[in-house]
């Protein structure tokens, strides 16, 4: 996937946040998450993949894209980590990771191979989110 598509939507999503905080504001409410609007952007990434890389299609259920049969998920994280939700079980799945800084600035953008539970830290009681563990996963990551 080329960078200049995720650079370029990350510009768009930056300048559309700024333009949509103070509205939202101004009529009293309250703006939606960056992690929502992100969810957005996310969902046009996957509709670039698919539509630049002939062997991903849409995956079926709340799997973002699948390819040869495989499940294939698309995260947008700030910084250069991957976090997944506290409940999801890793068992064999495929990562596009897009790691940006603030303001829009795409960082690094990469693939992790056949995710295992042991790649992420372990489960904790008051937390939502798993981080990766970077030396287990490293083996599986591939970097642009």
């Amino acid at each position: 996937m080329p960078d200049c598509c995720c650079t370029v939507s990350f510009r768009k999503f930056d300048k559309l946040y700024a333009e949509i905080v103070p509205r939202f504001q101004h009529y009293g409410f309250r703006p939606p998450s960056a992690g929502v609007v992100a969810r957005d952007l996310s969902e046009k990434i996957e509709e670039s993949i698919r539509q630049h890389c002939e062997t991903f299609d849409e995956g079926p259920g709340h799997v973002d894209l699948q390819r040869s049969g495989q499940p294939w998920e698309v995260k947008i994280c700030k910084d250069s980590g991957l976090a997944i939700n506290q409940s999801k079980r890793v068992d064999g799945e495929n990562y596009i990771v897009i790691n940006y800084r603030s303001p829009s600035h795409v960082r690094t953008i990469w693939v992790l191979w056949w995710a295992e539970e042991a790649f992420f830290s372990p489960r904790k009681r008051n937390t939502n989110a798993r981080t990766l563990r970077r030396q287990a996963a490293e083996p599986s990551k591939r970097s642009e």
